[in-house]
């Protein structure tokens, strides 16, 4: 039984379609997911670095700081950011495959 890419995007194919974008039929979440994956795992890592030099504080009763939290939130943030991101994509990716599957069940 010969594989196939069910998760190829139809751009390549067709163009880009108009119809199918407004018609919300072309999601393009993926790629702003991606960016915002970026933005926030850089963020994460200056809060992070932040924490680790700012040992602790006037602001050590409200926000934990020091070496210690400034570690763990650059890990274990940038851990959980990661897993976060992923979970929408894959959810988008099991839209995309089950209008695959619509798709070759038409024709």
């Amino acid at each position: 039984m010969q594989q196939q890419n069910i998760l190829s995007p139809v751009s390549e194919k067709q163009g880009f379609n108009w119809n199918d974008f407004l018609s919300f039929r072309t999601i393009i979440t993926l790629k702003i997911i991606q960016i915002v994956y970026l933005i926030g795992a850089v963020l994460v890592t200056l809060g992070g670095l932040g924490m680790l030099f700012a040992g602790n504080s006037g602001y050590g009763s409200i926000l934990p700081s020091g070496p210690l939290m400034g570690l763990l939130t650059i890990v274990i943030g940038n851990v959980f950011w990661r897993m976060w991101c992923e979970l929408i994509i894959v959810l988008f990716r099991i839209n995309k495959t089950l209008t695959n599957i619509e798709d070759n069940t038409r024709s």
